[in-house]
Parts: C-alpha cells; sequence; structure tokens
C-alpha cells in the first residue's frame, strides 16, 4: 500500500487530469445514481405505483349525444339519467363495480398539492396530493384501494363518509401521527406557499378534517418517493360530462371487453337520454396516452438524454485518459519485466494506483455534491417535487448517502478499470526490449 501511495504521489502531475475528470463524473452523475436507486427500491421492494390489479380496470369517458343539446349544468333530470346510465354499465355481466369518478389514481391532471399537519401536533407536517370521490360511486372498490386493519371497509369508505370526513395513505398517517391507526384523528389543512415545504406549513388553516379511513399505499405519479394522499368526498359532479371508472371482473380480459363496449349495438344499449358511454380505454392505454401528453414527462425524457449523452461523453474521456496513461508508463512496465516481475503482479499494481486515484476523485465530488445537497435543503426534507417533508435525505440521511457513494465508487472504479486493462495487457505482453523502445 505504501508504494501505491509512492507512485501515486510520484505521477500527480499525470493524475491530476484524471482526478478532475473522475470528481466531475461523480458531480454530475449523483443526484441521477441517486433518483436511479430510489426507483429501483421502489419497484422491487416497495408497493409498486398503480399495483391494484389495474388489468381489470376500464376507463370510458361519459358523453352527451349528437342529438341532445349539451346542458350547460347538470339539473335533476340530467343526473337521473346519468346515473341510470351508471347502473346499466354495473348491470354489465363481465362488471363487479363502476362508478362516475371526479378523480381517479392515474388521471393525471387533477391533483392539487395542499400541506397538511396533525391538529394536536404542529411539529408533524407534510405536503400531500389531495384526491376527490363521489360518494355512492363505489369508488374504492372500483379503484381497488384497500383499507388497512382497523380502518372502515371499502364500501363503507365509498358510502358512509362525512363531509368533514377524509382517507388518507398509510404513508401520510405514519408521518403525521406514527401509526396508521389514525380513524378518528383530526388533521387540519393549511395554506400551501411555496416555502411550506422547506419552512413547515403556514399558519391560517384552510379545513379540518377527521381521519375517516385509512387505506394502503399508492402513488399518483410514478416518480414520487413517498406516498402521501388524502381523499376527501364531493357531493356533486363539477362538469356535465365526467368519466367513469370500471372494473371487471377476475377473469375477464379488458381489451375484448372494450372492443364490445366500443361497438355501435352496445353503445345504443347503454344509452340513456341525452348520455352515452364512449371512447372506453383500458386502464392501461389510458395511462399511456396521457403520459405521451405529459409536458414534463418529455421535458425530464429530453433532459435525461442530453445529460446521459454529456456523463457518456465524460465517460470516454476518462478511458481515453486512462488509456494515454498506460501508454505513457510502458517503459516503466518494461523495466519492471526485465527485472522478473510477473504480469499479474505489475497489473495488480496499476490497478491498485487506479483504485486510489478514484477513490481520491470520488470524495473530492462527494464533498462537493455534499455542499449541494445541504444547500439546496436536501438533508433539511426539501423534495425535487415538493411532495412531502420526508425523504431519503432525512432519517437514514447517513445511511443513504454512504451507499450511494458506494455504489457510485464501484460503478466508476469498473469503468476505470476497463480503460486501463487493453493497454496495459498490451504493454505487459511486450517484449522488454520493445518496451523499453517505447516512446
Amino acid at each position: 500500500m505504501n508504494q501505491t501511495i509512492k507512485n501515486f504521489w510520484a505521477n500527480r502531475r499525470q493524475n491530476a487530469w484524471i482526478v478532475v475528470e473522475i470528481a466531475l463524473v461523480t458531480i454530475l452523475s449523483f443526484y441521477f445514481l441517486d433518483y436511479f436507486v430510489v426507483a429501483y427500491y421502489d419497484t422491487h421492494f416497495c408497493r409498486p405505483a398503480d399495483d391494484f390489479e389495474r388489468d381489470h380496470l376500464v376507463v370510458g369517458q361519459v358523453g352527451v349525444s349528437s342529438q341532445a343539446a349539451s346542458p350547460d349544468s347538470i339539473g335533476e333530470v340530467s343526473l337521473a339519467n346519468l346515473h341510470a346510465l351508471r347502473d346499466k354499465v354495473r348491470a354489465l355481466p363481465e362488471v363487479q363495480y363502476a362508478g362516475l369518478v371526479a378523480d381517479f389514481v392515474g388521471e393525471g391532471y387533477s391533483y392539487r398539492l395542499s400541506t397538511f399537519r396533525a391538529e394536536a401536533d404542529t411539529t408533524r407536517w407534510c405536503g400531500v396530493n389531495s384526491m376527490r370521490f363521489l360518494l355512492g360511486e363505489q369508488f374504492f372498490e372500483t379503484q381497488g384501494l384497500t383499507p388497512v386493519e382497523g380502518s372502515p371497509s371499502a364500501e363503507k369508505l365509498s358510502n358512509e363518509c362525512p363531509a368533514d370526513g377524509a382517507v388518507i395513505t398509510r404513508s401520510m398517517a405514519l408521518a403525521l401521527f406514527g401509526t396508521d391507526q389514525a380513524v378518528g384523528r383530526r388533521i387540519v389543512e393549511t395554506d400551501y406557499d411555496g416555502d411550506a415545504v422547506q419552512h413547515g406549513p403556514a399558519n391560517k388553516i384552510v379545513a379540518r378534517y377527521t381521519v375517516f379511513g385509512v387505506v394502503e399505499d399508492f402513488r399518483l405519479r410514478s416518480r414520487e418517493r413517498y406516498a402521501y394522499a388524502i381523499l376527501t368526498r364531493v357531493t356533486a359532479l363539477s362538469n356535465n360530462t365526467p368519466k367513469m371508472l370500471i372494473r371487471l371482473r377476475s377473469g375477464e380480459d379488458a381489451d375484448e371487453f372494450v372492443i364490445r363496449l366500443n361497438s355501435a349495438e352496445r353503445q345504443l344499449e347503454l344509452m340513456t337520454g341525452e348520455y352515452g358511454l364512449a371512447a372506453a380505454r383500458t386502464y392501461t392505454e389510458y395511462r399511456e396516452q396521457i403520459s405521451n401528453y405529459d409536458s414534463e414527462s418529455m421535458l425530464f425524457s429530453i433532459m435525461g438524454t442530453f445529460i446521459a449523452l454529456l456523463l457518456l461523453n465524460v465517460v470516454i474521456g476518462t478511458l481515453g485518459t486512462f488509456w494515454l496513461q498506460i501508454r505513457k508508463r510502458t517503459e516503466d512496465i518494461g523495466i519492471m519485466r526485465s527485472f522478473g516481475a510477473k504480469r499479474g503482479n505489475v497489473f495488480w499494481m496499476l490497478w491498485r494506483e487506479a483504485a486510489l486515484l478514484t477513490f481520491v476523485a470520488c470524495v473530492i465530488g462527494w464533498v462537493i455534491w455534499f455542499q449541494f445537497a445541504m444547500n439546496i435543503g436536501l438533508a433539511q426534507g426539501f423534495t425535487m417535487t415538493g411532495t412531502g417533508q420526508e425523504t431519503d435525505w432525512v432519517n437514514t440521511f447517513w445511511l443513504h448517502y454512504l451507499v450511494i457513494c458506494a455504489i457510485q465508487y464501484v460503478l466508476l472504479l469498473i469503468i476505470v478499470t476497463l480503460g486501463m486493462v487493453v493497454p496495459t495487457f498490451r504493454a505487459m505482453y511486450k517484449r522488454p526490449v520493445e518496451a523499453l523502445r517505447h516512446e
């Protein structure tokens, strides 16, 4: 080890550029590696987003007949026709549950970010995405949201939630109360502003709720780390052409059902007054179409591609720099071989120097990134999407930080090893006389 450090110091001028390059790679790649590791953890070790048997879900758009004038608002007659249309869909032999929806998981555009805290404990708060559901529309059964133990059944949540009641996710209950047994506890909604994510909720209270139920976690957006969501009831539809969410019975094929549902015969059969069910799609197809029009996703993909290309160029540059450095040391390798050094000993000596150089460069990059993380508040509970107080940088900050650093070091060491293997072996397999002549 002493010899490795001496060699590293003796070649410090040559190593300086490589240290700068690897430190730059470390800084640029840390955030994206962090994101990838968290996403992988979410996907393989946590409840996946939208994990509620979505293969059996169908989304239908309620439409107004072309022969009928579109009503400006939903009156008693129109509402009765909407309910009659819903009941006809429920009566179909393939359908298990169906209901009119104000919001549903995966719709993409209707989520509202609010700040909530426990009424009795102002130190516990989190940013929450809120959804609305219509009473009596089998929402929790159709969506497939599962109540935790000790919470009312899905049927009761759909039909009996009081006006001041709210249904929250397990993660939100744990964030506010430290337990998922939160039924009957009080929460308050406060004004949300940009500083609330970093400095806590504003003082003005907007509304108060009693927790009526707690459901298993779901994530409204696939890139969210924590599932903080609240569902509150509404008594009326905000527009005259709502969507209908349909859950099929076990064994039914959603694609085949959609074909039948969109047929002229079935649409005529379901037509009730001025309303009919049009443009039915499977839940998966609906989500894919939403993502195609999601400007945030498109921007993220474009930026991700640009940064990936930038990192690729830096990595290739690092490989090239190592290649040139080893070629410059061909004469040293020839001298060691002429004195009887074995090829294995030469390789491992050079590899140890490369490992030490990579470690020094990574430490520099980690220190710079740590300062950046502290300055933008990652260690104080700030999230890029503003969806909650708790992040991977809180509670388990050092464990999370060190794990990402270890993964990054291993990956960079693999890249560095690839950069030195070919020129090292080419130099080692030259005859000592040829190596000594190398310029």
